[in-house]
């Protein structure tokens, strides 16, 4: 990818291939290391990043590339499977959150569900299962029918260089897209914004009905 990065040097924005009828985050997820997705224009394009060399630590610089005010909590599952590591999580509900993905359309449903998952450090984590914490590649490697095999609770990151648990699975719902009024794809809802009372616990959350687990400071929806 930098190989061909390396073509455009002297540009600021590269074209989209293939975007009508993608969703925002879609498109967003896919814009390579360096560049951020902007729908300011005709069609949408991946434009370059134009920030100030600061004395930022590296972590927090890649976190502010990577989220915006428009996302409950930044994406991971890449840095997670690649690398072990967490993005900068975002402070809600009284804890550290990162996402793992999302699923749902604009195109089928005008709504998309975020996954996301609290953050702890190992020797705070009490696990819901003896094989748990475990690292991705072993995570993913446990039997099929593991209760704990799908999904990300009990995986072991690092953030900060200290190890850290993710756990509590909650599920953001929101209905972030319009569709485009040129009639191809889809932009953001000018009227909507992340409301942390969108988050539930999901079924496989291990903690769900624990009287003793980890609770907001307000309570979640039910």
């Amino acid at each position: 990818m930098s190989h061909q990065l390396s073509l455009f040097a002297n540009e600021t924005a590269l074209p989209i291939p293939g975007w009508r009828g993608m969703t925002p985050p879609e498109i967003s997820e896919a814009a390579p290391d360096g560049y951020h997705l902007d729908l300011g224009g005709e069609e949408p394009v991946d434009e370059a990043d134009e920030r100030a060399n600061t004395d930022t630590n590296s972590d927090e610089a890649e976190a502010d590339a990577r989220f915006s005010p428009r996302e409950w909590a930044p994406y991971c599952a890449d840095t997670i499977a690649l690398q072990g590591t967490i993005r900068k999580p975002a402070s809600r509900l009284d804890a550290l959150w990162v996402c793992t993905g999302s699923s749902g359309r604009a195109s089928d449903r005008c709504e998309r569900t975020a996954h996301v998952y609290r953050v702890v450090l190992l020797a705070e984590y009490a696990s819901p299962h003896p094989d748990l914490p475990l690292s991705y590649r072993e995570h993913n490697a446990l039997p099929t029918d593991h209760p704990f095999r799908w999904g990300y609770e009990g995986m072991l990151v690092t953030w900060q260089r200290k190890p850290h648990v993710l756990t509590d699975e909650h599920a953001v719902f929101s209905h972030p897209y319009i569709p485009d009024p040129s009639g191809h794809g889809y932009l953001p809802d000018p009227d909507w914004y992340p409301n942390d009372n969108d988050a539930i616990r999901t079924d496989r959350n291990p903690w769900r009905d624990d009287p003793n687990a980890w609770q907001p400071a307000r309570r979640l929806m039910e």
